[in-house]
């Protein structure tokens, strides 16, 4: 096939114009108004092939075994594709990429495979497919997906399937994945690194971990604030489940591992089965609560501890004397490794008897003699632990606070002190309230905008005034602050039928390449 040579007019002195006369700069000029403008064509075609299309177009090229159209630039684009009405540039394969976009940079920010770019309030780039996934973001070394913006979400998830959808019972709007890394990493300076929200019943966030290995669900650090907050107007904020791991983990070098706080009569922390403490108990007091044994229905029934500067363990029991006014008690085997310092308490029953300690423990047993026989007798021993952990951790009954601690209470209130020198401030106290309200309400309201402080310390008044309040009433309340609450703008949400109607369009364009490709 013969060559193709252009023209230079500063060589030549020939012009090309269009039809009103104005001058066209240009290598190779073509113009028709029935076909191609320009047809180049490379390589040996196949035994009964052709390389002539009715396609019409400006510019077109084939390639045998070599690109049908290239463009190089030094310092401008290579290709530039541009349309007023339909696709800048259109890219099909029938089994490779339909574009693939490759940069050679090693610089930091130097090149990008595919750039895209919007100036009007468009999209930088669309990936819209029937079945398959409509973005894919592949690196060997660095990031497969990077999204940036300056005022808005920099990657923005969505999934608008509907409960019962065939397509997914559970589908998620972002789903991260990794072999060795994180599955999701999330960082911010000011902000949430990780901020989740949910309008209905599920989880704002949920971390699960399926490993056979011991793992974590949800893991947050922190090197000076709190590693995971979980705020919820109705019911919890933060669930942590297990099946052979641990439920909740906390860790701190010199803070405090886990802190439960209460804004009013509730629990600051509760616990649904045993728990197990391996180091010190400090408490302001203590007790056991029960339903009443007579009107369980309508009361508790509430003791409190036995206190002592002593780690005392008491044993106790009552035994008779047999006729020659002797009695032997058998402690646990355990007694002596675990006691020293006994001390002992004997109370005569039902007459009036003398009762001594004949002989004190030994081989872990005990002589009580009375002087006449069959004397019924109370009696209780006490010893101080010695085992290795309780030497270890004597309680020390006076101890001098800090320089950090001198001024400040464990409580306050009952010292006649001002809350603000609590030793341990409400976490909501450790920041300024988010819309200048009270210190208490400031969890409740760092989602919610400013107007609905009223309305929502209304609620709050009535729950501490011991009043029922309208469940419904706050239901909507909440949904209603959720729709407006203050974190970073999110796009419009997408309906399936919305979806549909976008790739319907989609379908039209490809029907219509498809009809253009087999006519040709």
């Amino acid at each position: 096939m013969a060559a193709v040579e252009g023209f230079d007019p500063a060589k030549s002195g020939q012009q090309p114009m269009d039809s009103t006369g104005n001058r066209i700069p240009a290598g190779v000029w073509g113009d028709t108004t029935t076909g191609m403008g320009v047809f180049g064509s490379s390589g040996q075609l196949l035994p009964g092939g052709t390389d002539i299309v009715s396609d019409p177009a400006g510019v077109e090229g084939h390639g045998l075994g070599v690109p049908g159209v290239l463009g190089r630039s030094d310092v401008d684009p290579g290709v530039v594709g541009e349309s007023l009405q339909s696709l800048g540039v259109l890219g099909r394969s029938e089994q490779a990429s339909g574009i693939l976009g490759v940069t050679f940079s090693d610089a930091d920010g130097g090149g990008r495979g595919v750039f895209g770019s919007s100036t009007t309030g468009g999209d930088g780039v669309v990936g819209f497919v029937g079945g398959a996934t409509g973005v894919i973001g592949n690196s060997i070394r660095g990031d497969g997906v990077l999204g940036i913006s300056g005022s808005a979400n920099g990657v923005v998830g969505e999934n608008f399937s509907e409960p019962g959808d065939p397509m997914d019972p559970r589908p998620a709007g972002v789903v991260g994945r990794s072999q060795l890394g994180d599955g999701v990493s999330g960082s911010s300076m000011e902000g949430s690194g990780v901020f989740g929200l949910n309008d209905g019943a599920r989880a704002g966030v949920w971390g699960s971990n399926c490993s056979n290995d011991p793992g974590i669900g949800v893991k947050g650090t922190s090197l000076a604030g709190t590693g995971v907050s979980a705020v919820s107007l109705i019911g919890s904020g933060l669930i942590a489940e297990s099946v052979t791991g641990n439920g909740v983990e906390g860790s701190s070098s010199r803070g405090v591992g886990v802190l439960g706080s209460s804004l009013g009569d509730g629990f600051a922390g509760l616990f649904l089965g045993r728990v197990r403490i391996t180091g010190t108990l400090s408490k302001g007091g203590g007790g056991f609560e029960i339903d009443h044994p007579l009107e369980p229905d309508s009361k508790y029934l509430t003791h409190s501890f036995v206190e002592s500067p002593d780690m005392l363990n008491v044993y106790s029991g009552t035994v008779t004397t047999d006729d020659n006014g002797r009695a032997t008690i058998s402690l646990p085997d355990y007694f002596e490794a675990l006691n020293e310092d006994l001390r002992y308490q004997l109370t005569v029953l039902g007459q009036f008897a003398q009762a001594i300690v004949e002989r004190e423990v030994r081989d872990n047993q005990f002589v009580i003699a009375t002087d006449s026989p069959r004397v019924t007798v109370s009696w209780q021993v006490t010893g101080i632990r010695h085992d290795p952990w309780a030497v270890a951790n004597r309680i020390r009954v006076e101890t001098e606070k800090t320089a950090d601690e001198v001024g400040r209470y464990l409580h306050p209130d009952v010292a006649d002190r001002p809350d603000s020198a609590r030793l341990h401030p409400d976490p909501a106290d450790r920041e300024p309230p988010a819309h200048g309200g009270q210190a208490e309400l400031a969890r409740v309201r760092a989602l919610l905008p400013q107007e609905q402080d009223e309305r929502v310390e209304q609620m709050l008044q009535t729950i501490r005034g011991g009043g029922a309040i309208d469940r419904d009433a706050l239901r909507a309340l909440i949904a209603e602050c959720l729709r407006h609450a203050n974190i970073s703008p999110r796009p419009p949400r997408t309906t399936r039928r919305d979806l549909e109607r976008d790739w319907e369009r989609v379908e039209a364009t490809v029907r219509a390449i498809g009809h253009e490709r087999g006519s040709a």
